[in-house]
């Protein structure tokens, strides 16, 4: 009995953690978008870096957007500063569409102010 338990226990963590490095199960690669705005907030913390982007719409109102890259660790060794995404800072990012449609995407690559681009890796 206890052997099934710590398996079930060890399957549970392997689908678990699986499930969470897929980026595909929340944004679609067949999906790309570009958005360009300016950074209204930066969760830089684990799991993920998080950067919170005011993107104009067409009409004229601003938008949230939420583009999610590597961890802090990963962003950091692509190049990425966390400095370099300070609020207030404009920037644009072309990465896979949020599967639900909103507006939220994952970053292939950041492209900052002095047109310096930085690649995530994608959303395979």
């Amino acid at each position: 009995m206890r052997r099934a338990l710590t398996l079930s226990l060890s399957l549970a963590g392997v689908s678990t953690l699986s499930a969470h490095h897929t980026a595909t199960n929340v944004y679609d690669p067949a999906k790309l978008v570009t958005v360009q705005g300016v950074v209204s907030e930066l969760d830089w913390k684990q799991p993920h870096v998080i950067i919170h982007l005011d993107v104009k719409a067409e009409d004229g109102h601003f938008v949230r957007w939420d583009v999610e890259a590597q961890n802090p660790r990963a962003v950091l060794r692509n190049g990425l500063q966390q400095d370099a995404v300070r609020p207030g800072t404009a920037i644009s990012s072309t990465g896979c569409l949020a599967r639900d449609g909103s507006q939220k995407m994952y970053a292939k690559n950041i492209v900052l102010s002095d047109g310096t681009t930085i690649v995530n890796g994608g959303c395979q």
